[in-house]
């Protein structure tokens, strides 16, 4: 008997690794499994420890920025033949694969999209608003139109409804994750390549002032979201926020938690240009179980098209690869920009180097801090801001040694 140990950071991920070993080993007798979830960080922590020690998993699902250094240190196998081919049939997009590809070669298949955020609307919200609940907002500046109508105030002229929630406390490097969807569509982004494997900030520009302008006028100018009040999916499913930016899972939550909330879904507001966060999540083989031919085809089983419905149905992420999603959207019709994004919005995605976790986590601090400061509605405070988080960008990179001009 052959026993496969797969370890995930998504605990929401283990019905779906359950229900995927009992079919497996339905065709291949003899092979058990053992499923162990953790948080992300801990996961994260005892993989990156386990791997090198040869007591890790077989298989494990983890994000680019953490496979980025295993590769680095030569400790997760490219695909084997078979795997690079499944890969390569056609299901994934281009963009996907070449995601996953590092110096000529493929490592991991991904098996689920960790973003591809969209806007959540509330359409009860927008009737009453005298806005057209089928006609959401399309670009950034008709979002904030639209959130001044929608945001309500109590006597004292507190917000007791916000009109936009956006992530404004907390840190974290999900916090700079979230003001790159306004960033990166303002014409910026925290990093760029420059060539030869070195990058630099696109953040100290017009673009970097314009979002994070678009935070400050929306907290402090329009009034349309504020510290004060919940936010996020919580505040979407209570009724608490009329629109957010956000992905696929929250429609799991509307689900469980207040079925009946009227809502829809729209793609990633544009600006200067139109584009969501894409963020294959891939699922990996350590070196001995790339060896195994139950392994590669368990990998293979896990990221076929029978699998990409079920991931749906059991942990709500969103399959990276094509399938008939038809049944899906015509049951749920909330998940069709998720699964037919429209043709013209492109993608952008996390660079794949070890520095950026870093970035975004310190990144996160400073836009805190000015999110907080009603001062940053001085033209001058902003800018200087701005070039402050530029020079903090480049300086880490430099650390790192990847900083070019």
């Amino acid at each position: 008997a052959e026993t496969i140990h797969v370890w995930t950071g998504f605990p929401e991920l283990e019905p779906f690794y359950k229900w995927a070993g009992e079919e497996f080993s339905k065709t291949h007798p003899g092979v058990d499994f053992e499923i162990i979830s953790t948080s992300l960080r801990e996961f994260e922590q005892k993989l990156t420890t386990a791997l090198p020690t040869g007591t890790g998993p077989e298989v494990f699902d983890v994000g680019p920025y953490i496979a980025i250094k295993l590769i680095d240190a030569g400790i997760l196998p490219a695909n084997p033949a078979d795997i690079d081919q499944h890969l390569k049939s056609g299901a994934w997009s281009d963009f996907s694969v070449d995601y996953v590809t590092v110096d000529g070669k493929t490592y991991g298949v991904p098996m689920m999209n960790g973003s591809r955020a969209s806007l959540f609307y509330n359409k009860a919200m927008f009737r009453e608003a005298g806005l057209d609940p089928d006609n959401p907002p399309k670009t950034f500046p008709e979002v904030m139109e639209a959130a001044k109508k929608l945001t309500k105030y109590d006597a004292n002229g507190d917000i007791v409804r916000s009109g936009l929630s956006l992530r404004i406390t907390g840190g974290g490097s999900g916090l700079t994750e979230k003001f790159r969807f306004v960033l990166h569509n303002a014409g910026g982004d925290v990093i760029v390549p420059v060539g030869d494997g070195k990058w630099r900030n696109d953040l100290d520009n017009e673009a970097g002032r314009k979002a994070l302008k678009y935070y400050i006028d929306a907290i402090y100018v329009h009034k349309v979201d504020s510290p004060e009040v919940r936010h996020d999916a919580e505040a979407f499913v209570t009724g608490d926020t009329a629109m957010f930016l956000r992905e696929s899972w929250v429609i799991g939550e509307v689900e469980s938690k207040n079925p009946d909330l009227e809502y829809g879904v729209a793609p990633m507001p544009a600006w200067d240009r139109w584009a969501t966060l894409a963020q294959p999540w891939s699922v990996y083989m350590s070196m001995d179980g790339a060896e195994s031919q139950n392994v590669r085809d368990y990998v293979k089983f896990l990221t076929d098209e029978a699998a990409a419905e079920k991931l749906i149905e059991l942990s709500g992420w969103m399959p990276d690869r094509q399938f008939d999603w038809q049944a899906l959207v015509a049951k749920t019709p909330q998940y069709e920009v998720f699964v037919n994004p429209p043709s013209e919005m492109g993608f952008f995605a996390d660079p794949v180097i070890p520095a950026f976790d870093e970035i975004q986590t310190k990144v996160a601090d400073k836009l805190v801090e000015a999110f907080l400061n009603k001062d940053m509605v001085n033209e001058d405070l902003l800018d200087k801001t701005i070039s402050e988080i530029g020079s903090l960008i480049d300086s880490l990179l430099k650390r790192y040694q990847v900083y070019g001009n």
